[in-house]
């Protein structure tokens, strides 16, 4: 069977390349070539022509995957408007107390009399992720400690805890200098899941800003749960294994396949520009 086409017009389920582009969102010639380079949309040139010509379902099937991405980007949206996130103030102190209690037990929570202290003498320590609409509803807080890399390697050698961490171990940020980090918490409700990653972000997205005057050397933590680990694992943490089994460190500068790294490093080469 031969097929007969008017001249300019589009056989039956084709597009022309002014249809197909327009439906794609009036995406450019050099979007449209890529799709077609990489066999997402399929061209159709009839015998003795020269104008090519778009198959319909392979255009509509991109159609309802960039659809499907803004859809996704929506629902993300409005679940992270819910939260909202900051640096720990004192009138968060018991709320965020409570929360140690229920994600760690008692016997694994730095008493209050404690960790008022650190956030006194470096306010900058604590990132908490609450409720937009009440921020006594702490879902979660990441803590990220700047202490000399002697004491960060006593506590992943179990030569000393965390409780015995003093304010003058603690440092305080100055232009012009470095620091190594230990990070002794990063915990999330698991009914809030969703939105930790909002919590690690607005960390990184901060430490972003403050580039180069202050920024950190190297990140260290102890997993010492599989929540822990995820994390490790997530952010591609390296085991520290002459530290301890559980003990891990991140170099932020170094090339790393996680997502949130690589915007962290992609803001700092903009910075740097």
């Amino acid at each position: 069977m031969v097929m007969s086409i008017k001249r300019g017009e589009p056989p039956t389920g084709y597009y022309t390349a002014a249809q197909a582009k327009k439906k794609l969102g009036d995406i450019s010639d050099g979007k449209f070539r890529d799709y077609i380079n990489k066999n997402q949309i399929v061209r159709f040139v009839p015998a003795g022509g020269k104008q090519g010509f778009y198959s319909c379902e392979s255009v509509d099937r991109i159609v309802k995957q960039i659809e499907g991405q803004q859809t996704q980007h929506i629902l993300e949206g409005k679940i992270y408007s819910a939260s909202e996130t900051d640096w720990v103030r004192s009138g968060d102190l018991p709320y965020l107390q409570a929360l140690d209690y229920e994600m760690y037990g008692p016997e694994d929570t730095v008493p209050i009399n404690i960790t008022s202290v650190w956030w006194k003498k470096n306010p900058y320590m604590c990132r908490i992720l609450f409720n937009r609409e009440n921020r006594r509803d702490i879902w979660g807080a990441i803590t990220i400690m700047p202490i000399a890399e002697e004491t960060i390697f006593k506590i992943l050698r179990d030569e000393i805890i965390e409780k015995d961490i003093k304010a003058d171990d603690i440092l305080t940020y100055e232009p012009g200098h470095a620091y190594d980090g230990y990070i002794p918490s990063a915990m999330v409700r698991p009914e809030h899941q969703r939105h930790f990653r909002k919590l690690i972000e607005s960390v990184f997205e901060y430490w972003c800003w403050m580039y180069p005057d202050i920024r950190f050397k190297k990140l260290y933590a102890f997993a010492a749960s599989d929540g822990g680990l995820d994390l490790m694992r997530h952010l591609f943490f390296s085991p520290r294994y002459d530290l301890g089994d559980n003990a891990f460190e991140l170099d932020p500068y170094r090339r790393n396949p996680s997502k949130i790294i690589k915007q962290f490093q992609n803001c700092l080469g903009v910075k740097e520009l």
